[in-house]
């Protein structure tokens, strides 16, 4: 009797073992996403990022004038030596290479003044169509220092090619502003546009607050970035036309019956004592404490250069740029890559990831490519190397970059050989069904089938159908015990005792 419970207990605590396991599973597979979950967050929440900006004009250590000193290993040795220009900050750039031929101080933070415009010029060219009406606002009208201007009314209505002109030629703050709050909405956001854009560009020391280059000590650039601003406003077809331009007039309106004539402030485009043959664009700018600051675009014997020149006094700014025009054009030559490399190269070939192996790789052209390079230097003394875009990037081409000493003088596009691109993987077709792998990333549950629920729900009625059952049959071998005994107690008290 005092074992007729023990199957009952065992079946119950084996039943409750049973049950409490995969609530377990289930707990510890929440509880190892759970601490997934907060290392990924500890770990994005604890990286910093530390951007350090100069402030102030100047700051950034000058380059030498000289451009002719030669690296360590005296590569550098038969690159010219510039001229001496007054300027105290200066830049040539070649347009189709971005190669920078001479500098001065070219990342010294400056003023830049009126040449702001071709920035906002840019902006106004990649975000309008040129016969959109332009309305001047009250503020173009009324600006406190409103410095030189095309007497716009406030309401006057004109198009954004006769504010390009306006910029451009007469250097009129009131169609820069005008223009700028059209294209952004209010002078805040585009002097955000013009940040982001010249960031995407490659500038390194700009930092923009108006559009028309009037005096805040906020508002600064470089020789460096006002070259790069230019060479992708050159992209453009009506920039070319707008820049070189020498007279023009806005024709009058139902609200402005006047007409606006104006001429080209650039003494380089136009006839007279600093005129220079091939100057084909450019922007002027003055205020008392950037003095004269100057781009300015030339081309001769199929090679397009800019000129940028800051912190000038006067008609030197003219003087300056001519003299550095004529270093250039006389001490550089441009040279075609595609009719002058080998067929085949051993190169450097440099991934995204830094890795770099020497390879023999066909050179097959993808677009014209080109070099400027001195004009006493030969094109087999430069160093070529292969840059190849990540992976995920990457195309049919490579960049094919070339160097000289410690200059980088032009780059090609060429076609990459089959070792060298990256192997498409077959396009596994989709199903109506996600894979269980993704669909568990995807809904966070990593550790946890939805089979697990049937399984388990299965596994409860066995285990609880079988205790029913050993349960009932304890029962009845339990009863039916207590009859055989109830029996056998009625036949001894039922009988007689017998006699001795």
């Amino acid at each position: 009797m005092k074992y007729k419970w023990k199957p009952v207990t065992a079946v119950i605590l084996s039943s409750f073992i049973l049950f409490s396991s995969p609530m377990n599973v289930f707990a510890s597979g929440n509880t190892i996403s759970t601490i997934e979950d907060e290392m990924v967050h500890n770990t994005e929440g604890g990286e910093e990022t530390a951007a350090g900006q100069e402030t102030e004009t100047g700051e950034r250590e000058a380059e030498q004038e000289n451009t002719g000193e030669s690296g360590e290993d005296g590569s550098d040795i038969f690159w010219p030596s510039g001229p001496s220009v007054v300027a105290e900050s200066g830049i040539v750039m070649e347009v189709s290479t971005g190669t920078i031929l001479y500098s001065k101080n070219m990342h010294a933070r400056y003023y830049p003044a009126s040449i702001t415009k071709i920035m906002t010029a840019l902006l106004a060219m990649e975000n309008c169509e040129l016969d959109e009406m332009v309305t001047v606002p009250h503020e173009a009208v009324y600006m406190d220092d409103k410095g030189s201007h095309i007497a716009l009314d406030e309401g006057e209505e004109l198009t954004v090619e006769d504010c390009l002109y306006g910029m451009m030629l007469a250097s009129a703050n009131d169609a820069a502003y005008a223009l700028a709050v059209h294209v952004g909405g209010t002078i805040e956001n585009f002097a955000d546009m013009m940040n982001k854009r010249a960031k995407e560009l490659g500038c390194q020391d700009s930092n923009f607050v108006n559009p028309h280059g009037l005096p805040d000590e906020r508002h600064v650039s470089s020789a460096y970035d006002m070259a790069l601003i230019t060479r992708e406003a050159l992209k453009h077809e009506i920039f070319r036309t707008v820049s070189k331009t020498v007279y023009y007039e806005i024709q009058p309106t139902d609200k402005q019956p006047d007409l606006i004539p104006m001429s080209n402030h650039h003494k380089m485009l136009c006839s007279g004592k600093y005129h220079y043959d091939g100057v084909f664009a450019g922007k002027t700018g003055y205020t008392v404490v950037a003095k004269n600051t100057l781009v300015t675009c030339a081309a001769r014997d199929d090679m397009e250069l800019i000129c940028v020149t800051m912190k000038t006094e006067g008609r030197q700014v003219y003087v300056d740029t001519a003299s550095l025009f004529d270093f250039c054009f006389d001490n550089f030559k441009k040279v075609d890559i595609g009719t002058s490399e080998a067929a085949e190269i051993q190169v450097p070939v440099k991934a995204a990831d830094g890795t770099e192996k020497v390879e023999t790789v066909p050179v097959q052209m993808a677009e014209d490519g080109f070099v400027i390079i001195p004009s006493r230097v030969n094109f087999s003394e430069l160093k070529p190397q292969l840059l190849l875009a990540a992976e995920a990037e990457r195309g049919e081409t490579g960049t094919l970059e070339y160097t000289y000493g410690t200059h980088q003088v032009g780059q090609a596009s060429i076609n990459l050989p089959d070792f060298l691109k990256v192997k498409e993987e077959p396009a596994e077709t989709e199903t109506e069904t996600e894979s269980q792998p993704a669909k568990e990333e995807k809904d966070g549950k990593a550790g946890f089938h939805w089979w697990y629920i049937p399984l388990g729900i299965l596994a409860a009625a066995v285990i609880v159908t079988g205790a029913v059952m050993l349960v009932r049959r304890q029962i009845w071998k339990y009863r039916w015990r207590k009859r055989r005994r109830s029996g056998r107690t009625r036949d001894y008290s039922g009988g007689r005792r017998p006699r001795r």
